[in-house]
């Protein structure tokens, strides 16, 4: 059954003791920084802040933190097993259930336009890093926009840092959804702002296909509703026609110009280092809607990540669906530590120069192509999740003037801090085929060397493992 709304999952979250409250006074420029980021790195649990700095609105982080079984949960299953959780996430995702427009919901209680839209009424002014230029309303504020040409809306996951009471920008990348809706808009509408909805403390599944990458149509609405396996309630917004989850916390309702920028930042991002200055969009808040007593959410950005987590997780599995039935492919895995920006396939290779024949089609994905700029390829007998056992493979396999591909001047998020101008958004992509050259022995007419690890015994052993007693 579906939560029906976020604060009936934090009740299963504390009940089973992946959600910690935090009653003392806490000081938002440093020590909602400080404990989130201790929590994170030791896989801690959920944590909620009742008293940010005496604000009246209390502040949600590490939701999901980079918790499986807190992920899992989310989708009503009781598990850590990876693969049992993509298979289900996979299974649900192929049946969107199209969401359903209600009249009116619990973030109708409190509707505040003009003056009274005041971003300091409902947001704890939290600094997530020290370096950061200013406190950041969105780092778990989830994006509507809708495109002009089909109509299909959009949930996407972009910063937003807080100018004024009523202003904060909005960072798009050019290959996410949003900055797309935006282009088609400044052709059809000339000179007119566009609607855009900012979700706050939705329902679990519906923030899990906000940090996802999906082609459209359906929308995440319907994505979510999948998930959850029930349909997602919406309600139109006040200013515009954008539709919104009916029980989130709260919704801030706004508009862009599109020529309009202004600069943001600095920001400490999912790559781990302190993003520099950039020229983004800016919102123009007109109108917030809020559950009485709502809790703000939001998270620590940095390595490791909720965000980061989230992200990989989603892009991963929509990976593995879209290659599941290419000939020779695998498993693929992108970690945490990759940053989004790698990727490792696990391949049984049938023919000479299959891994860079799946490199290729990988940076060619339209929503995960542009994040992931390293690409490596094992054998099935390499496990995928473990960071040794690939290393071993590259050290044991891989021939530099053979093995190694780079692609120059392809498209890449300006995050990437290896870029020296990123806002040229273009970097080199390299894959490195660590599968066994056994091509390379028979156009020798070698025999390849036999490995020791006698995998068929393993298997045997593990299987009554139970009977040895160690």
């Amino acid at each position: 059954m579906a939560y029906k709304d976020l604060r009936e999952f934090i009740a299963l979250l504390e009940q089973k003791g992946h959600l910690v409250r935090v009653k003392a006074e806490v000081n938002p420029s440093w020590e909602i920084n400080g404990i989130t980021n201790k929590l994170t790195r030791e896989n801690g649990p959920a944590v909620l802040f009742e008293n940010a700095g005496g604000h009246k609105v209390p502040v949600l982080s590490e939701l999901l933190g980079r918790s499986q079984r807190r992920y899992a949960l989310a989708l009503g299953l009781d598990t850590d097993d990876v693969r049992v959780i993509r298979d289900e996430w996979l299974k649900r995702i192929n049946h969107p259930i199209t969401p359903r427009l209600v009249k009116t919901g619990p973030c109708k209680e409190n509707i505040l336009t003009g003056d009274r839209a005041d971003l300091n009424a409902i947001f704890p002014p939290v600094l997530w890093h020290k370096g950061d230029g200013a406190p950041f309303v969105g780092t778990q504020g989830l994006q509507v926009t809708r495109d002009p040409e089909t109509g299909v809306q959009n949930t996407g996951v972009y910063r937003q840092m807080v100018f004024s009471k009523n202003e904060t920008s909005l960072m798009m990348q050019p290959f996410q959804h949003g900055a797309q809706h935006l282009q088609k808009w400044v052709r059809l509408y000339p000179g007119k702002p566009m609607p855009v909805a900012v979700v706050i403390g939705p329902e679990p599944c519906y923030l899990i296909t906000a940090g996802g990458k999906f082609s459209h149509p359906p929308s995440e609405d319907a994505y979510a509703g999948g998930l959850r396996q029930e349909p997602l309630d919406l309600v139109k917004c006040e200013t515009c026609n954008l539709e919104v989850p009916a029980t989130a916390e709260i919704i801030l309702e706004g508009e862009v110009f599109p020529e309009e920028r202004r600069t943001d930042g600095p920001f400490g991002e999912f790559t781990g280092f302190i993003g520099g200055l950039q020229a983004c969009n800016v919102f123009h808040l007109k109108a917030i809607t809020h559950r009485h007593s709502p809790i703000f959410q939001g998270e620590r950005e940095g390595y490791p990540s909720e965000g980061g987590f989230i992200s990989a997780t989603g892009m991963e599995y929509l990976l593995y669906q879209r290659l599941k039935h290419v000939n020779g492919f695998l498993d693929v895995h992108l970690p945490l530590s990759g940053c989004l920006f790698e990727a490792i396939v696990s391949m049984r290779v049938l023919r000479r120069g299959q891994p860079f024949q799946m490199m290729q089609r990988i940076w060619g994905d339209p929503e995960v192509g542009g994040y992931i700029k390293h690409i490596i390829a094992v054998d099935e007998g390499v496990d995928i999740r473990d960071r040794d056992e690939v290393a071993w493979a590259i050290a044991t396999h891989v021939q530099a003037d053979r093995d190694v591909v780079i692609n120059p001047r392809c498209p890449e998020t300006s995050l990437d801090v290896s870029q020296i101008d990123p806002a040229r958004r273009l970097a080199a992509k390299m894959g490195i085929d660590a599968t066994f050259p056994v091509y390379e022995y028979r156009d020798s007419g070698k025999e390849p060397p036999v490995l020791c690890s006698d995998l068929d015994i393993l298997a045997k052993v593990k299987a009554q493992w139970g009977k040895y007693g160690i």
